[in-house]
């Protein structure tokens, strides 16, 4: 895979931490440093299409679990069972 460079100021005990960090896997710091990104924008893409997924059902009528018996979920103190789907506006 070509490369291109890329230049950017990060915080000089963070440069300090990745050095170390890369130096204890014999990798270089710009490989780490590669490796991170490469995970970050995995990662955003990846909820990114997940969102628009969701959007889409959302869109065509999909069952849905309303925002409301999501918090009283997280919130309880029991060990309830996660809340059910509910077909759109009931």
């Amino acid at each position: 895979m070509p490369t291109a460079s890329f230049t950017t100021r990060i915080d000089a005990d963070l440069k300090a931490e990745l050095e170390r960090i890369a130096s204890f896997e014999d990798r270089s710091a710009s490989y780490m440093a590669n490796q991170a990104i490469r995970n970050f924008v995995e990662e955003r893409t990846a909820t990114r299409e997940l969102v628009e997924l969701g959007l889409e059902m959302v869109d065509r009528g999909a069952p849905g679990i309303p925002a409301q018996d999501i918090h009283e979920w997280m919130l309880a103190e029991d060990d309830r069972a996660f809340p059910s789907a509910q077909p759109p506006g009931s």
